[in-house]
This record gives structure tokens, C-alpha cells and sequence, in this order.
């Protein structure tokens, strides 16, 4: 590592550090409910444009689907496919690649990574608060699958 890689290490833990002890104080609050929110958003429209992916690849979209699956896993919105694509551009800007975000590289990707891994220590710190948002994160993302079922299982006994 040179000089001036140290360096924007050094200068990347402080920043890291600055703003995972504010996102994790309670005048963060806002702020991290906001961001669950957002993200909660992401991985459940990231993960239903993956499944159709895999469905398309297996040559399986055309086939009748069971109800339950069509409602657990409903087509993306334009604005669903728009915030994953916001999204993926911001964590690109998030980690530093300015250029990424506007257009991606597998260079941009590395230099990321070797980025990301300096602040492993700084990451360390703040690993059981980490965890906590994890879960909660695992729990909205939960209530919405569930909530999905729930609509699907009353429609059904409406129109029966």
C-alpha cells in the first residue's frame, strides 16, 4: 500500500465510523427507519426480478402458475425495476465509485473491494448493532412475504 492509499484508508475508517455512530445513536433514528425502508424495498423487488429472471432462463414464465406463487411474487412495477436500479447506483457511490455509479467495471468492482476490506476493523466495532438491523431487516422482509400470503388467502375466501 502506498502513502496515499494509507491514507484515504485511514481517512475512509474515520468517515465510516462517523457515520455508523450516527446512523446507530438515536438521533439516527429517521434516518436508519428510512433506510430499513429503502432497503427492505430493494432486496424484495431485487429478489422477485431474480426469480423471474430464473424463470425466463429456464423457459418457465410461460407456464400456469399456482395463484399463491403469482401473488407471493408479483411482477416488478416500473417503479420497483427504478428503485433497484437507484439503489445498486447509490451503494456503487457509497463505496467511492463515483465512475460505477455512472458506468460499471470490473476494475471499479475490484478497487471496491480492496476499499470495502479496510474497513472490515471499523465494521467490526459496530457488529451488534449490524446484527440488530439485520434482523430487523429479515423481519420487514418477512411481514411483506407474509402480508402477500395473507392478501392472496383472503381474496381467495372472498370470492369463494
Amino acid at each position: 500500500i502506498n502513502l496515499r492509499e494509507e491514507g484515504q484508508s485511514q481517512q475512509d475508517q474515520r468517515t465510516t465510523r462517523e457515520a455508523l455512530r450516527f446512523f446507530f445513536s438515536p438521533e439516527g433514528n429517521v434516518f436508519r427507519e428510512f433506510i430499513l425502508e429503502e432497503i427492505v424495498s430493494f432486496v424484495d423487488a431485487s429478489g422477485r426480478e431474480a426469480s423471474q429472471e430464473v424463470m425466463m432462463a429456464l423457459g418457465l414464465n410461460n407456464l400456469p402458475m399456482p395463484s399463491l406463487i403469482r401473488a407471493m411474487n408479483p411482477t416488478l412495477s416500473s417503479e420497483d425495476k427504478r428503485s433497484v436500479q437507484q439503489m445498486r447506483k447509490l451503494a456503487q457511490f457509497l463505496v467511492g465509485d463515483f465512475e460505477g455509479a455512472i458506468s460499471p467495471s470490473s476494475d471499479g468492482v475490484q478497487r471496491n473491494s480492496e476499499r470495502l476490506r479496510t474497513l472490515v476493523p471499523v465494521i467490526r466495532e459496530y457488529a451488534p448493532q449490524l446484527r440488530e438491523f439485520g434482523t430487523l431487516l429479515g423481519v420487514r422482509l418477512s411481514e411483506k412475504a407474509i402480508s402477500r400470503g395473507l392478501n392472496w388467502a383472503s381474496s381467495r375466501l372472498v370470492t369463494q
